[in-house]
């Protein structure tokens, strides 16, 4: 009977600590609109689980009940303090490696904070020493239970961290049923909307318990580190950078304009009956189709792809800007820096989602422009949708904004638009009347139709854009390609769009429009293709560009010709090969492994380079 007072009272106060941790991370402005909005049973349960299980290592530690409820909430709390402080001013969540960065941090804080942190470590072992003074130890038959509950709780939650990240028990496909409740478990290494929404959901305990579940998980994978010495040999068979530089001396670059159209895609290939001039931009512009590492969803993995030429097929089911993206990488905007271009980044959406507002730094973009930058607080919500998204004028302003400054600077622009983004079940841009092949339920009518007008709107939206790149005085490059296919869910049935092809391991499933432009005359030939992988659009971009190829981009060129996709559905080799393609597909997954879970040698390296060519 004791026994069970203990566990209710531990599941009561982990109860108030999940409450009022949501109720802290949503600046104690939690209304309940907005509780009835993001308020799941499911994760409720699991982010009670996490607090309950803080509370039972504090007992196992201590073996007194009331000191560990009161010590477990205070380092809660404390945390939960650190956590605020950084995002107030590093705009940035507190994270289990930021323990090795106590000593920079300590440097770099107010005098204020300083003292409100070592008053509280003195306050925590005075408590401490008090506690364990003034209770009891609890008694054999209330510890090793409690002991047993833990090892139970410890070893669930890893496993459940485990399935959800690195393997396929809960893909889309014969997903079993406990994979409904599994979607609700905290999966921070994965999870799209990003940290600071994580926090949200769940409440700051929970996350950074999660966060330390992930590293306990990288643990458990295969180690897959490579040398220094591996990187080196890749990168040393490609032209000395200082021949590079030698090519191009006097070369004026153009500016760079990338527009990453959300969920665009030719519906005509789902219903030809819809007219064939709804997307005039791209009738008169498509060069050729992006193969996309993803469909339905997942518009981070595309971006990091084309930015890096890194591939996601060698990281399965993960979110790369969440699981793994946490150091400094060379990418495509950390080249071009070298060259003297300002680069820039700019998604009309919020900056915590997918944390890009940490993984664009780290990518060498000197700029990011999200929705809170285009448009005050007060003033967002008039540009929101019925679809719960920001509309495209803002990014297209910004983009204008942001090429008509500083004009002898060429400009490197990566734009990410959101408006016409997944669900389609509302009428966002008004009543519309198109006539479809197929006979529609009323749902997936409106569904089919609202993105339907999200194409000619977006096709729109880049003819005013091309307007405007005409009076821009520097050469200018638009390149322009939708993310992946969109997620119009039971519509593709009604077409059959999927038949004899249940896994979706067909190319048509993959691939987008992708057009180029320009304001001056240009070659589209590394262009010429009947689709481009993600992943080896930057070489060909700096090709056509007249830009030279680091070492880096040599290699990934020299990829592309010899596959024309490595991708999680399929593996396809390519025609113009002239080496081992088995032993260079190892040197690319070697790159990968090197940048994703190693040491990242490649980053130092092409630094180094970087360094001598500015000598």
């Amino acid at each position: 009977m004791v026994f069970l007072r203990q566990q209710f009272l531990f599941i009561f106060i982990a109860f108030l600590s999940t409450c009022l941790g949501v109720y802290v991370a949503w600046d104690m402005n939690l209304s309940l609109s907005k509780f009835y909005t993001y308020f799941s049973l499911p994760r409720a349960c699991f982010s009670l689980l996490f607090n309950y299980t803080v509370i039972q290592l504090f007992f196992i530690l201590l073996g007194r009940k009331y000191a560990a409820l009161i010590l477990s909430q205070l380092v809660v709390i404390f945390l939960n303090f650190i956590n605020q402080k950084k995002q107030q001013y590093l705009f940035s969540n507190l994270s289990p490696e930021d323990i090795f960065l106590l000593p920079e941090a300590m440097k770099a804080s107010p005098w204020l904070l300083e003292l409100v942190f070592f008053t509280t470590i003195v306050v925590f072992f005075v408590m401490l020493l008090v506690a364990v003074r003034k209770e009891n130890k609890a008694t054999f038959h209330t510890y090793v239970p409690n002991m047993v509950i833990f090892g139970l709780l410890c070893s669930s939650l890893i496993y459940l961290n485990f399935i959800k990240i690195p393997t396929e028990t809960c893909g889309p496909e014969n997903r079993p049923a406990f994979c409904r409740y599994l979607n609700s478990f905290p999966n921070t290494r994965n999870s799209w909307v990003g940290d600071y929404r994580n926090i949200q959901d769940y409440g700051f305990a929970t996350f950074y318990v999660s966060k330390l579940l992930d590293n306990v998980t990288s643990v458990l994978l295969p180690s897959r580190k490579v040398s220094e010495r591996t990187i080196q040999q890749i990168m040393q068979q490609y032209v000395k950078p200082e021949e590079m530089v030698q090519q191009n001396k006097l070369q004026q670059y153009p500016n760079i304009v990338v527009v990453m159209e959300e969920s665009y895609w030719d519906v005509r290939q789902l219903d030809s009956q819809l007219p064939q001039n709804i997307a005039p931009f791209f009738n008169k512009n498509q060069a050729t189709r992006l193969l996309s590492p993803v469909f339905g969803g997942g518009t981070a993995n595309v971006e990091f792809e084309v930015l890096t030429s890194l591939n996601t097929a060698f990281s399965p089911n993960e979110v790369l800007y969440v699981s793994k993206l946490k150091k400094p990488v060379y990418a495509l905007p950390f080249y071009l820096n070298s060259l003297g271009y300002q680069t820039v980044a700019m998604h009309n959406n919020y900056g915590y989602y997918y944390n890009r507002n940490k993984v664009y730094p780290d990518l060498g973009f000197q700029k990011f422009i999200s929705l809170e930058n285009m448009v005050a607080e007060k003033d967002q919500e008039q540009h929101i949708n019925a679809g719960g998204w920001a509309t495209d004028d803002l990014i297209f302003k910004s983009l204008q904004d942001t090429l008509k400054q500083n004009p002898e600077q060429p400009k490197f622009i990566y734009a990410i638009t959101v408006e016409n983004h997944p669900m389609y079940d509302d009428e966002r841009y008004g009543k519309q009347d198109f006539k479809f092949s197929q006979a529609l339920s009323e749902i997936d009518r409106r569904k089919l139709s609202t993105y339907t007008a999200g194409t000619i709107r977006a096709n729109q939206k880049l003819l005013e854009l091309k307007q405007f790149l005409k009076t821009v005085d520097r050469p200018t490059i638009l390149l322009v390609f939708g993310d992946h296919l969109p997620n119009l869910q039971g519509v593709y049935d009604n077409y059959n769009f999927f038949k004899d092809d249940p896994e979706r391991k067909n190319l048509k499933n993959y691939q987008t429009p992708f057009a180029v432009w320009s304001n001056y005359k240009l070659s589209k030939k590394p262009f010429k293709q009947p689709y481009i992988a993600a992943s080896f659009v930057a070489p060909k971009l700096l090709q056509m560009s007249g830009i030279p190829l680091s070492n880096y981009y040599q290699f990934i060129q020299q990829v592309s010709q010899c596959y024309n996709a490595v991708h999680q559905k399929f593996l396809l080799p390519g025609e113009n090969c002239d080496v081992d393609q088995k032993a260079l597909l190892e040197q690319y997954k070697s790159l990968n492994y090197d940048v994703l879970d190693g040491h990242n040698h490649t980053y130092k390296i092409m630094q180094n380079t970087q360094k001598e060519m500015e000598q």
